[in-house]
C-alpha cells in the first residue's frame, strides 16, 4: 500500500512539473508536495479499499515502479548532461538544447506512463472510487496550476 501512496505522490509531482512548463523554480517547489503519509491516508479514508483491491493495486504498482525507475534514471542522466553542457559550453549551445530535449522527452514519457497507470486502476476500483481518484488528481493539478500563476 505504501507503494501506491508513493506512486500517487509521484503522479502529482510529475503533473506539477509538466504543468509548470518544466521551469526550474517550479520543479524545486513541486518536489515539496504532500508526504507519502498524506497520500496514504487519503487513499484509505477516501477510497475505502478492500483487501482484494489493495492486493490488485500492489500488483500494478510493481510493474509501474520498475518502469518509473527507468525514466527517473533518464531524468537524472539528462540533468547531469545539462549541468556538464552548461559548465563546458558556458552559455546557450546545441549541447544545452539537446540535454533539455532529453529531459523533456523523459518527463513526457514518464507522465504518459503515470497517467496510464492511474487509468489502469479503473479495472480494480469501483466506479465511485475511480471517480474520486480522478477528481483528486484533477483538483491537485488545479491547485498546482494556481500556485504557479495559472488561471
Amino acid at each position: 500500500m505504501k507503494k501506491l501512496a508513493a506512486a500517487l505522490l509521484f503522479l502529482l509531482l510529475v503533473f506539477a512539473v509538466a504543468v509548470a512548463g518544466a521551469r526550474l523554480s517550479c520543479a524545486i517547489s513541486c518536489w515539496m508536495r504532500p508526504s507519502h503519509q498524506d497520500a496514504h491516508d487519503w487513499i484509505h479514508t477516501q477510497l475505502g479499499l478492500t483487501p482484494q483491491q489493495e492486493a490488485g493495486l500492489d500488483a500494478l504498482e510493481k510493474s509501474y515502479h520498475e518502469k518509473r525507475l527507468g525514466f527517473e534514471r533518464g531524468l537524472a542522466r539528462g540533468n547531469k548532461d545539462l549541468a556538464e553542457a552548461i559548465r563546458s559550453d558556458g552559455g546557450d549551445s546545441d549541447r544545452v538544447h539537446a540535454a533539455i530535449g532529453k529531459i523533456h522527452s523523459n518527463m513526457g514519457e514518464l507522465q504518459m506512463l503515470t497517467i496510464g497507470h492511474v487509468f489502469q486502476m479503473k479495472e480494480i476500483l469501483s466506479p465511485e472510487q475511480y471517480q474520486k481518484l480522478l477528481n483528486f488528481t484533477a483538483d491537485a493539478l488545479d491547485n498546482l496550476n494556481s500556485r504557479h500563476g495559472g488561471e
